[in-house]
């Protein structure tokens, strides 16, 4: 009975040692969903110029990070800020390719690991709504909550105000504008605790002259205060008178080559102005002029000895100071000696072509004379061959000449018709002789 117990035992254990050596499939782990576990506060307030850094703590399972297309991404104002792959393909969405990404800028870091967004100095322009989001290809994106930035800004001079120099008589404004948070209040003062002058008045931060004299000169400070401080910056004023021309440039006009050009130009102002020549908009100086024909005089004046052909050109006078510039120039022309004999031997041959337009109007003249003389000859001996009618009377004119047999008549029109003749071919010769 025993034996038959025990035989049961050893049965049972064996049994259960073949069940145990029999491997089970597990069942599968379940899939974790992707998710931004932890976003940045709602609301956020930083000093201009410190550091801060916005969280952003994803879940993304390892699956989706092997087989799928996974991006990180920081928007602000809904603009692309900053952008990370955090899965094994390189191709990203479409989406964030489409959207106008803000510029680069080195102060702004995206940690891939935890997702945060550190910024090392905080600006008054990183102002703004922040939110991150996780792209996963073939999924809608997934959103941390909007978080709004506000920025301190710090109490500063925006420009900072600069020295300046005012025109005598005129009306002129130097201005103090001052940023922060709160907004602050802006204020002048003469050499830091005086008064304003008087024509002088403080116009929310702007000075204006009315009328500007020399007992406005000196220094102004400009104050800017909020719960943050205050703050200071001192300018120069200084009362200037602009250059003027006394003696505006004036060149000789044409100067003969090998002779002397001198040109005039003086000026007044407050401060002295300084005068300067220059030649075709190049200022003169020893290293582009021959200091031994170029001469530039202490009262301004540009004196150039055996003057060339190349010095032809524009000459320009420029004054100038702290008060401003001023400029004007003049023409010199160089007249060459080869133009000069170029010049009378051109008079010469116009000389020499109206003497023979005058000879060419004589000998036409000459022409028409012989020509006419000609033509009367001609008539005087139609009207002697052709005696004239007889008046009403019934009688001939009478005849100063002797009466005439009709045979010397005809030797006598005969001998004046060869007569006109030989005339007339004389005539016709001198004048083709004188052509």
């Amino acid at each position: 009975m025993k034996s038959q117990i025990s035989m049961k035992r050893l049965l049972s254990c064996a049994l259960f040692l073949i069940l145990s050596s029999v491997s089970v499939p597990a069942s599968p782990m379940p899939q974790t969903e992707a998710s931004i576990v932890e976003g940045p506060k709602s609301q956020m307030t930083a000093k201009e110029q410190s550091s801060l850094e916005f969280p952003c703590v994803y879940q993304v399972d390892e699956v989706q990070r092997q087989s799928k297309s996974v991006t990180l991404r920081w928007r602000k104002d809904g603009k692309t800020l900053r952008q990370v792959e955090l899965g094994l393909l390189s191709s990203s969405s479409s989406e964030p390719q489409l959207e106008t990404m803000v510029r680069e800028d080195g102060r702004l870091i995206l940690n891939k690991e935890t997702g945060s967004l550190r910024f090392a100095s905080i600006l008054a322009s990183d102002a703004g709504q922040y939110q991150c989001e996780l792209l996963i290809e073939g999924k809608s994106v997934i959103s941390s909550n909007t978080a709004t930035l506000e920025v301190i800004e710090q109490l500063k001079f925006m420009p900072q105000p600069t020295s300046k120099n005012l025109e005598l008589g005129s009306v002129s404004k130097v201005h103090c504008k001052a940023q922060g948070t709160p907004m602050p209040q802006v204020k002048w003062m003469r050499e830091t605790q005086l008064s304003l002058p008087e024509n002088v008045t403080d116009q929310n931060g702007t000075l204006v002259f009315r009328a500007v004299s020399n007992d406005q000169r000196g220094q102004y400070t400009c104050f800017a205060s909020n719960s943050q401080g205050q703050i200071s910056a001192t300018v120069a004023i200084n009362v200037v008178v602009a250059p003027r021309f006394t003696v505006p440039p004036v060149a000789p006009g044409e100067v003969a080559e090998g002779d002397i050009a001198v040109m005039h130009c003086q000026a007044t102002g407050e401060p002295k102005p300084t005068i300067r020549w220059d030649k075709d908009l190049i200022y003169l100086n020893e290293n582009n002029t021959d200091a031994t024909r170029f001469h530039m005089l202490e009262n301004g004046t540009l004196e150039i000895l055996n003057v060339q052909p190349e010095d032809e050109g524009r000459y320009g006078c420029t004054i100038g100071s702290s008060a401003g510039l001023k400029r004007e120039e003049v023409l010199l022309v160089v007249r060459s000696n080869k133009s000069a004999s170029n010049s009378i031997i051109t008079r010469i041959i116009i000389v020499i072509i109206c003497l023979a337009f005058l000879y060419f109007i004589l000998v036409l003249g000459l022409k028409l004379w012989y020509r006419y003389r000609r033509h009367m000859g001609k008539v005087q001996l139609e009207d002697a061959t052709h005696p004239p009618d007889a008046d009403g009377d019934g009688h001939e004119h009478a005849e100063h000449e002797p009466c005439l047999t009709d045979a010397n008549s005809s030797k006598n029109l005969k001998s004046k018709l060869r007569e006109s003749t030989i005339l007339e071919q004389e005539s016709s010769q001198v004048a083709d002789d004188i052509v």
